[in-house]
Protein backbone atom coordinates (compact mmCIF):
# COMPACT_ATOMS: atom_id res chain seq x y z
CA UNK A 1 0.00 0.00 0.00
CA UNK A 2 1.29 3.46 -0.92
CA UNK A 3 1.78 6.14 1.70
CA UNK A 4 1.13 9.67 0.44
CA UNK A 5 2.25 12.78 2.31
CA UNK A 6 -0.08 15.74 1.71
CA UNK A 7 1.24 19.08 2.98
CA UNK A 8 -1.23 21.86 3.68
CA UNK A 9 -3.87 19.17 4.13
CA UNK A 10 -6.17 21.58 5.97
CA UNK A 11 -6.16 24.03 3.06
CA UNK A 12 -9.06 24.05 0.63
CA UNK A 13 -7.35 22.26 -2.23
CA UNK A 14 -5.08 20.13 -0.03
CA UNK A 15 -8.05 18.79 1.91
CA UNK A 16 -10.02 18.08 -1.24
CA UNK A 17 -7.08 16.20 -2.77
CA UNK A 18 -6.63 14.17 0.41
CA UNK A 19 -10.31 13.22 0.40
CA UNK A 20 -10.12 12.18 -3.25
CA UNK A 21 -7.00 10.08 -2.66
CA UNK A 22 -8.53 8.34 0.32
CA UNK A 23 -11.74 7.59 -1.58
CA UNK A 24 -9.69 5.96 -4.34
CA UNK A 25 -8.35 3.35 -1.93
CA UNK A 26 -4.96 1.67 -1.87
CA UNK A 27 -3.28 4.44 0.12
CA UNK A 28 -2.43 5.57 3.60
CA UNK A 29 -2.13 9.32 4.09
CA UNK A 30 0.16 11.47 6.20
CA UNK A 31 -1.57 14.83 6.60
CA UNK A 32 0.82 17.67 7.35
CA UNK A 33 -0.93 20.63 8.98
CA UNK A 34 0.38 23.84 10.57
CA UNK A 35 -0.97 24.68 14.02
CA UNK A 36 0.17 26.97 16.82
CA UNK A 37 -0.86 25.43 20.14
CA UNK A 38 -3.42 22.90 21.25
CA UNK A 39 -6.44 25.10 20.57
CA UNK A 40 -5.52 25.53 16.92
CA UNK A 41 -4.74 21.82 16.61
CA UNK A 42 -8.28 21.05 17.76
CA UNK A 43 -9.71 23.53 15.24
CA UNK A 44 -7.67 22.00 12.44
CA UNK A 45 -8.82 18.50 13.36
CA UNK A 46 -12.42 19.67 13.27
CA UNK A 47 -11.80 21.24 9.87
CA UNK A 48 -10.40 17.97 8.54
CA UNK A 49 -13.49 16.12 9.76
CA UNK A 50 -13.50 12.44 8.82
CA UNK A 51 -9.94 12.65 7.53
CA UNK A 52 -8.70 13.28 11.08
CA UNK A 53 -10.41 10.18 12.44
CA UNK A 54 -9.87 7.75 9.55
CA UNK A 55 -7.56 4.88 10.49
CA UNK A 56 -5.77 5.24 7.15
CA UNK A 57 -4.72 8.81 7.97
CA UNK A 58 -2.10 10.13 10.35
CA UNK A 59 -1.86 13.81 11.21
CA UNK A 60 1.47 15.56 11.65
CA UNK A 61 1.58 19.13 12.91
CA UNK A 62 4.39 20.92 11.10
CA UNK A 63 5.20 24.51 10.16
CA UNK A 64 7.19 24.75 6.93
CA UNK A 65 8.62 27.98 8.29
CA UNK A 66 10.54 25.92 10.86
CA UNK A 67 14.08 24.76 10.18
CA UNK A 68 13.20 21.04 9.98
CA UNK A 69 9.42 20.75 9.55
CA UNK A 70 9.32 17.11 8.45
CA UNK A 71 11.56 15.51 11.07
CA UNK A 72 8.60 13.72 12.68
CA UNK A 73 7.95 11.80 9.46
CA UNK A 74 9.84 8.61 8.63
CA UNK A 75 11.19 9.24 5.14
CA UNK A 76 11.36 5.50 4.50
CA UNK A 77 7.57 5.13 4.60
CA UNK A 78 6.72 7.90 2.11
CA UNK A 79 6.10 6.81 -1.48
CA UNK A 80 4.31 9.93 -2.80
CA UNK A 81 4.13 13.62 -1.90
CA UNK A 82 1.57 16.26 -2.82
CA UNK A 83 2.87 19.67 -1.75
CA UNK A 84 -0.16 21.91 -1.29
CA UNK A 85 1.06 24.04 1.64
CA UNK A 86 1.36 27.69 0.61
CA UNK A 87 0.47 31.29 1.39
CA UNK A 88 -2.08 31.86 -1.37
CA UNK A 89 -3.21 35.48 -1.01
CA UNK A 90 -2.35 37.76 -3.94
CA UNK A 91 -1.66 40.42 -1.32
CA UNK A 92 0.91 38.37 0.62
CA UNK A 93 4.04 40.32 1.57
CA UNK A 94 7.39 39.34 0.08
CA UNK A 95 8.93 38.10 3.34
CA UNK A 96 6.06 35.72 4.06
CA UNK A 97 5.97 34.52 0.47
CA UNK A 98 9.71 33.84 0.58
CA UNK A 99 9.53 31.93 3.87
CA UNK A 100 6.42 29.86 3.17
CA UNK A 101 6.28 29.39 -0.60
CA UNK A 102 9.95 29.42 -1.58
CA UNK A 103 11.96 28.22 1.44
CA UNK A 104 9.12 25.91 2.50
CA UNK A 105 9.18 24.19 -0.88
CA UNK A 106 12.95 23.84 -0.72
CA UNK A 107 12.64 22.10 2.68
CA UNK A 108 10.01 19.78 1.25
CA UNK A 109 12.29 18.92 -1.67
CA UNK A 110 15.18 18.25 0.74
CA UNK A 111 12.94 15.84 2.66
CA UNK A 112 11.80 14.22 -0.60
CA UNK A 113 15.44 13.55 -1.46
CA UNK A 114 15.70 11.45 1.72
CA UNK A 115 12.73 9.21 0.81
CA UNK A 116 14.29 6.02 -0.64
CA UNK A 117 11.02 4.67 -2.05
CA UNK A 118 9.68 7.93 -3.48
CA UNK A 119 7.70 7.42 -6.68
CA UNK A 120 6.28 10.92 -7.20
CA UNK A 121 6.39 14.42 -5.77
CA UNK A 122 3.71 16.82 -7.02
CA UNK A 123 4.12 20.56 -6.55
CA UNK A 124 0.80 22.42 -6.73
CA UNK A 125 1.59 25.70 -8.45
CA UNK A 126 -0.50 28.40 -10.10
CA UNK A 127 -1.00 29.47 -13.70
CA UNK A 128 0.10 32.88 -12.49
CA UNK A 129 3.55 31.55 -11.64
CA UNK A 130 4.09 32.50 -15.29
CA UNK A 131 3.93 36.13 -14.19
CA UNK A 132 3.06 38.93 -16.58
CA UNK A 133 3.98 36.93 -19.67
CA UNK A 134 1.41 37.31 -22.42
CA UNK A 135 0.85 35.21 -25.53
CA UNK A 136 1.30 31.45 -25.60
CA UNK A 137 1.93 29.83 -22.21
CA UNK A 138 3.39 26.38 -22.83
CA UNK A 139 3.11 23.31 -20.61
CA UNK A 140 6.77 23.57 -19.75
CA UNK A 141 9.18 25.42 -17.44
CA UNK A 142 9.67 29.12 -18.15
CA UNK A 143 12.95 29.86 -19.88
CA UNK A 144 13.47 33.24 -18.22
CA UNK A 145 12.18 35.05 -15.15
CA UNK A 146 9.16 37.20 -16.06
CA UNK A 147 7.84 40.33 -14.39
CA UNK A 148 5.23 39.74 -11.70
CA UNK A 149 2.06 41.45 -10.55
CA UNK A 150 2.61 40.54 -6.90
CA UNK A 151 4.84 38.62 -4.48
CA UNK A 152 2.62 35.54 -4.61
CA UNK A 153 3.38 35.05 -8.30
CA UNK A 154 7.07 35.71 -7.71
CA UNK A 155 7.21 33.09 -4.97
CA UNK A 156 5.41 30.42 -7.00
CA UNK A 157 7.79 30.95 -9.93
CA UNK A 158 10.79 30.65 -7.61
CA UNK A 159 9.37 27.51 -6.02
CA UNK A 160 8.84 26.02 -9.49
CA UNK A 161 12.48 26.76 -10.28
CA UNK A 162 13.58 24.89 -7.15
CA UNK A 163 11.48 21.89 -8.16
CA UNK A 164 12.90 21.84 -11.68
CA UNK A 165 16.45 21.96 -10.34
CA UNK A 166 15.76 18.78 -8.34
CA UNK A 167 16.71 16.57 -11.29
CA UNK A 168 16.98 13.38 -9.23
CA UNK A 169 13.39 13.61 -7.97
CA UNK A 170 10.34 12.23 -9.83
CA UNK A 171 8.63 15.62 -9.81
CA UNK A 172 5.56 17.03 -11.48
CA UNK A 173 4.39 20.65 -11.48
CA UNK A 174 0.64 21.25 -11.65
CA UNK A 175 -0.25 24.85 -12.54
CA UNK A 176 -3.82 25.24 -11.31
CA UNK A 177 -6.20 27.96 -12.51
CA UNK A 178 -8.30 30.06 -10.11
CA UNK A 179 -10.92 27.93 -8.34
CA UNK A 180 -14.35 29.33 -9.28
CA UNK A 181 -16.61 26.73 -7.65
CA UNK A 182 -16.62 23.35 -5.96
CA UNK A 183 -18.23 21.58 -8.89
CA UNK A 184 -20.49 22.12 -11.89
CA UNK A 185 -23.42 22.98 -9.58
CA UNK A 186 -21.87 26.38 -8.86
CA UNK A 187 -21.57 25.92 -5.09
CA UNK A 188 -18.83 28.04 -3.49
CA UNK A 189 -17.30 26.89 -0.21
CA UNK A 190 -14.10 28.91 -0.05
CA UNK A 191 -14.07 32.41 -1.48
CA UNK A 192 -11.01 33.91 -3.16
CA UNK A 193 -10.10 37.03 -5.13
CA UNK A 194 -12.61 36.42 -7.90
CA UNK A 195 -15.52 35.97 -5.46
CA UNK A 196 -14.48 39.09 -3.57
CA UNK A 197 -14.47 41.03 -6.84
CA UNK A 198 -17.94 39.71 -7.71
CA UNK A 199 -19.17 40.92 -4.32
CA UNK A 200 -17.80 44.41 -4.98
CA UNK A 201 -19.58 44.48 -8.34
CA UNK A 202 -22.85 43.29 -6.80
CA UNK A 203 -22.83 46.07 -4.22
CA UNK A 204 -21.77 48.74 -6.73
CA UNK A 205 -18.39 49.36 -5.10
CA UNK A 206 -16.40 49.05 -8.32
CA UNK A 207 -17.24 51.73 -10.85
CA UNK A 208 -14.09 50.96 -12.86
CA UNK A 209 -12.16 47.78 -13.58
CA UNK A 210 -8.49 47.74 -14.59
CA UNK A 211 -7.80 45.71 -17.71
CA UNK A 212 -8.88 45.21 -21.29
CA UNK A 213 -12.02 43.26 -22.28
CA UNK A 214 -10.06 40.79 -24.45
CA UNK A 215 -7.87 39.48 -21.61
CA UNK A 216 -8.67 35.84 -20.90
CA UNK A 217 -9.42 34.77 -17.33
CA UNK A 218 -8.58 31.18 -16.40
CA UNK A 219 -10.73 29.26 -13.93
CA UNK A 220 -11.56 25.71 -12.89
CA UNK A 221 -13.53 23.82 -10.24
CA UNK A 222 -12.20 22.13 -7.13
CA UNK A 223 -13.62 18.78 -8.22
CA UNK A 224 -11.99 18.96 -11.67
CA UNK A 225 -8.66 20.05 -10.18
CA UNK A 226 -8.72 17.16 -7.68
CA UNK A 227 -9.57 14.61 -10.34
CA UNK A 228 -6.79 15.87 -12.60
CA UNK A 229 -4.21 16.06 -9.78
CA UNK A 230 -4.95 12.53 -8.60
CA UNK A 231 -4.92 11.05 -12.12
CA UNK A 232 -1.61 12.69 -12.94
CA UNK A 233 -0.13 11.66 -9.60
CA UNK A 234 -0.95 8.07 -10.51
CA UNK A 235 -0.37 7.94 -14.27
CA UNK A 236 1.41 11.13 -15.35
CA UNK A 237 5.06 11.38 -16.31
CA UNK A 238 7.88 12.71 -14.15
CA UNK A 239 9.62 15.92 -15.13
CA UNK A 240 6.46 17.42 -16.62
CA UNK A 241 4.53 20.67 -16.19
CA UNK A 242 0.75 20.27 -16.40
CA UNK A 243 -1.93 22.96 -16.75
CA UNK A 244 -5.14 22.26 -14.84
CA UNK A 245 -7.29 24.87 -16.48
CA UNK A 246 -9.41 25.72 -19.46
CA UNK A 247 -7.35 26.26 -22.59
CA UNK A 248 -6.92 29.54 -24.40
CA UNK A 249 -9.55 28.62 -26.99
CA UNK A 250 -12.22 28.04 -24.33
CA UNK A 251 -11.40 30.60 -21.64
CA UNK A 252 -13.76 33.40 -20.68
CA UNK A 253 -12.55 36.92 -21.46
CA UNK A 254 -12.77 39.73 -18.94
CA UNK A 255 -15.40 41.44 -21.09
CA UNK A 256 -17.49 38.27 -21.28
CA UNK A 257 -17.13 37.79 -17.54
CA UNK A 258 -18.51 41.26 -16.81
CA UNK A 259 -21.41 40.76 -19.23
CA UNK A 260 -22.35 37.38 -17.73
CA UNK A 261 -22.04 38.70 -14.19
CA UNK A 262 -24.34 41.68 -14.76
CA UNK A 263 -26.87 39.76 -16.84
CA UNK A 264 -27.11 37.19 -14.04
CA UNK A 265 -27.14 39.67 -11.17
CA UNK A 266 -29.99 41.56 -12.85
CA UNK A 267 -32.18 38.49 -12.31
CA UNK A 268 -31.89 39.27 -8.60
CA UNK A 269 -34.65 41.78 -7.63
CA UNK A 270 -32.51 43.53 -5.00
CA UNK A 271 -29.70 44.12 -7.49
CA UNK A 272 -32.02 45.12 -10.34
CA UNK A 273 -33.78 47.67 -8.13
CA UNK A 274 -30.52 49.59 -7.59
CA UNK A 275 -29.88 49.91 -11.36
CA UNK A 276 -26.13 49.54 -10.90
CA UNK A 277 -24.24 50.24 -14.11
CA UNK A 278 -21.49 48.03 -15.47
CA UNK A 279 -18.04 49.31 -14.51
CA UNK A 280 -15.88 50.99 -17.10
CA UNK A 281 -12.52 49.53 -18.11
CA UNK A 282 -9.56 51.77 -17.31
CA UNK A 283 -5.78 51.73 -17.72
CA UNK A 284 -3.53 50.65 -14.89
CA UNK A 285 -2.14 54.11 -14.16
CA UNK A 286 -5.65 55.56 -13.77
CA UNK A 287 -6.70 52.69 -11.54
CA UNK A 288 -3.64 53.07 -9.32
CA UNK A 289 -4.26 56.81 -9.03
CA UNK A 290 -7.86 56.15 -8.03
CA UNK A 291 -6.81 53.50 -5.50
CA UNK A 292 -4.21 55.79 -3.94
CA UNK A 293 -6.71 58.62 -3.62
CA UNK A 294 -9.35 56.37 -2.10
CA UNK A 295 -6.82 54.97 0.38
CA UNK A 296 -6.37 58.42 1.88
CA UNK A 297 -10.11 58.71 2.46
CA UNK A 298 -10.64 55.17 3.72
CA UNK A 299 -13.99 53.44 3.73
CA UNK A 300 -15.59 50.70 1.63
CA UNK A 301 -14.36 52.05 -1.70
CA UNK A 302 -10.75 52.10 -0.50
CA UNK A 303 -11.05 48.51 0.70
CA UNK A 304 -12.62 47.48 -2.59
CA UNK A 305 -9.89 48.97 -4.74
CA UNK A 306 -7.18 47.66 -2.41
CA UNK A 307 -8.46 44.09 -2.81
CA UNK A 308 -8.26 44.26 -6.60
CA UNK A 309 -4.91 46.09 -6.84
CA UNK A 310 -2.48 43.15 -6.30
CA UNK A 311 -3.90 41.28 -9.30
CA UNK A 312 -4.73 44.28 -11.52
CA UNK A 313 -1.62 44.12 -13.77
CA UNK A 314 -2.60 40.61 -14.90
CA UNK A 315 -5.79 41.96 -16.42
CA UNK A 316 -3.77 43.73 -19.14
CA UNK A 317 -1.83 40.60 -20.18
CA UNK A 318 -3.72 38.15 -22.35
CA UNK A 319 -2.40 34.61 -21.96
CA UNK A 320 -3.06 31.81 -24.43
CA UNK A 321 -2.73 28.88 -22.03
CA UNK A 322 -1.92 25.54 -23.63
CA UNK A 323 -3.57 22.39 -22.23
CA UNK A 324 -3.30 19.89 -25.10
CA UNK A 325 -0.58 17.73 -23.55
CA UNK A 326 -2.30 17.73 -20.16
CA UNK A 327 -5.65 16.78 -21.73
CA UNK A 328 -3.97 13.90 -23.56
CA UNK A 329 -2.39 12.65 -20.33
CA UNK A 330 -5.83 12.83 -18.69
CA UNK A 331 -7.39 10.70 -21.46
CA UNK A 332 -9.56 13.56 -22.65
CA UNK A 333 -10.74 14.84 -19.26
CA UNK A 334 -11.50 18.52 -19.87
CA UNK A 335 -12.23 21.55 -17.77
CA UNK A 336 -15.95 22.37 -17.33
CA UNK A 337 -17.35 25.24 -19.40
CA UNK A 338 -16.62 28.26 -17.26
CA UNK A 339 -18.95 30.68 -19.06
CA UNK A 340 -22.08 28.72 -18.16
CA UNK A 341 -20.75 27.84 -14.70
CA UNK A 342 -20.15 31.52 -13.95
CA UNK A 343 -23.90 32.13 -14.18
CA UNK A 344 -24.59 29.45 -11.56
CA UNK A 345 -21.85 30.83 -9.31
CA UNK A 346 -23.27 34.35 -9.52
CA UNK A 347 -26.75 33.06 -8.65
CA UNK A 348 -25.39 31.06 -5.72
CA UNK A 349 -23.41 34.00 -4.34
CA UNK A 350 -26.30 36.46 -4.77
CA UNK A 351 -28.87 34.07 -3.26
CA UNK A 352 -26.67 33.31 -0.23
CA UNK A 353 -25.23 36.85 -0.07
CA UNK A 354 -21.74 35.34 -0.24
CA UNK A 355 -22.57 32.76 2.40
CA UNK A 356 -24.08 35.13 4.97
CA UNK A 357 -27.67 34.00 4.45
CA UNK A 358 -26.64 30.34 4.53
CA UNK A 359 -24.68 30.87 7.75
CA UNK A 360 -27.61 32.69 9.35
CA UNK A 361 -30.00 29.86 8.46
CA UNK A 362 -27.57 27.29 9.86
CA UNK A 363 -27.28 29.26 13.12
CA UNK A 364 -31.08 29.38 13.46
CA UNK A 365 -31.54 25.66 12.85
Amino acid sequence: MKTTLVTGADGHLGKAVAQRLLAGGGRKLILSVRADGEEEKERKMLRLGKLASDARCRMVFADIGDSAPFDEIDAAEVSEIVHAAAATSFGVDRATAAIVNVAGTEKLLEFAGRCPGLQRVVYLSSLYATGLNSGVVKESPLEAEPAFANHYEWSKWNAERSVIKSKDLPWQIHRVATLLAENIDGVVIQQNAIHNTLRLLYYGLLSVIPGVPETRVYMTTTSHACEAICRLLEDGESGRVYHISDGGDAACTLGQLVDVVYDTFNDDPDFARLRILKPLFCDLESFNTLAEGAAQLGGAMAQALHSVAPFAPQLFNDKNVQVEATTAELNGLRNPDMKSLLEDVCRYLANTRWGLRKAAMENQS
